[in-house]
C-alpha cells in the first residue's frame, strides 16, 4: 500500500471508530498493534490476508469491532473484549470471570479463540472469514489492555474510578485530561508518546518483535495471556495514589501525576509490541503460514 493509501486508510478507520462509546487501546493503540502485526506477516500470509481485505490495512479495520458490538448482529460479542479479574485473585477463574450476562457473550478467553476457529475455516463464507479477521485484530488488541483483565471490587475495569492525568508529552509539553481511570489506559497513556501512531509504530519496531509460543491459540492458551496482562492491571491499580477509593464519581476525581506515566512507560511499550507479536502468529497461523 502507498504512504497516502495508509494515510487514507487510517483516516477512515479513526472516523469510524469515533462513533464508539468506548475504545480499548482507543484507535491509537489499535492501530499500533495492526500496523506493527502487518509489518511483519510473512509473504504468504500477507498474501491470504489480501484475499480478504485487499489493500486495506489492519489498522485500517482494528477499531470495527468496536461498533460491531452495539449492533443487534453483534451483541453476543460485547463481553468478548474484557475477562473482569479482580485483582485481589492473582489469576483468571472461568467459573467467576466468563459468565454470559444478557447474552452479550462470555469474556475475551473464550471470545478470541471462538474468532480465531471461524477465521481458520476455510469452508466458511468470505464475509463469515472477514468478520471473524476484524474480531481477532480488535480481541488480540484488548487483550494486552491491562484494565480489560482487570477490575477492583466491581469498578468494571476502571469504568467507575474518575481520574484526572497531569502529565507530559515525550516532546515535553504538558497534558491534562479528565476521564475514567480505564479511559486514561485506553487513550491517555497512548497519546501521551506521539502525536502520530505512526511514529510511536516506527519507534517500537525498532526492536523485534518478541517470540511467541507455538499453535493452538486455543481457551487455555488465551487464558495464560489474559493472567500476563492481570499481572499488569495489577500493578496498574497498585501505582494509583495511595487513598484511592474503588469508586468515585467525576466531581471527585482522583488525581494523577506525570509519575505515574513514567513509572508504566515501559510495560505500555512491551504490551503493545506484545499484541504485535501475538496477533502476527495468530494470524500465521490461520492462514497456514507458520
Amino acid at each position: 500500500m502507498t504512504r497516502l493509501g495508509l494515510i487514507f486508510a487510517i483516516c477512515t478507520a479513526a472516523f469510524v471508530g469515533s462513533t464508539s462509546s468506548a475504545l480499548a487501546w482507543g484507535q491509537l493503540g489499535h492501530s499500533v498493534i495492526a500496523e506493527l502485526s502487518q509489518r511483519h506477516l510473512s509473504p504468504a500470509a500477507q498474501a491470504k490476508l489480501k484475499e480478504l481485505i485487499g489493500d486495506t490495512s489492519l489498522a485500517a479495520i482494528s477499531n470495527w469491532a468496536d461498533d460491531y458490538k452495539f449492533t443487534p448482529a453483534g451483541k453476543n460479542t460485547y463481553r468478548w473484549h474484557f475477562v473482569d479479574i479482580d485483582i485481589e485473585r492473582p489469576i483468571y477463574d472461568v467459573a467467576l470471570d466468563c459468565k454470559d450476562q444478557n447474552n452479550q457473550g462470555t469474556c475475551i478467553v473464550q471470545g478470541l479463540p471462538a474468532a480465531i476457529a471461524i477465521l481458520k475455516d476455510n469452508s466458511r463464507s468470505k464475509e463469515d472469514r472477514l468478520r471473524a479477521l476484524k474480531l481477532v485484530v480488535h480481541l488480540a488488541g484488548d487483550l494486552e489492555q491491562p484494565l480489560h483483565a482487570s477490575e477492583h471490587n466491581g469498578d468494571q475495569g476502571g469504568n467507575r474510578l474518575h481520574v484526572i492525568l497531569h502529565a507530559k508529552r515525550s516532546d515535553g509539553t504538558s497534558y491534562t485530561r479528565a476521564s475514567t481511570f480505564h479511559s486514561m489506559w485506553d487513550d491517555s497513556l497512548v497519546d501521551l508518546q506521539a502525536y502520530s501512531w505512526g511514529s510511536y509504530a516506527d519507534s517500537l519496531d525498532a526492536d523485534p518483535l518478541p517470540t511467541v509460543e507455538a499453535p493452538p491459540y486455543d481457551e487455555a492458551r488465551v487464558a495464560a495471556w489474559a493472567n500476563d496482562t492481570h499481572a499488569l492491571g495489577i500493578r496498574a491499580y497498585q501505582l494509583l495514589p495511595a487513598g484511592t477509593p474503588d469508586h468515585n464519581d467525576s466531581s471527585h476525581p482522583v488525581e494523577i501525576s506525570n509519575d505515574y506515566a513514567v513509572a508504566i512507560k515501559a510495560e505500555l511499550d512491551r504490551e503493545l509490541v506484545k499484541g504485535a507479536a501475538r496477533l502476527k502468529a495468530i494470524l500465521e497461523d490461520a492462514f497456514g503460514s507458520s
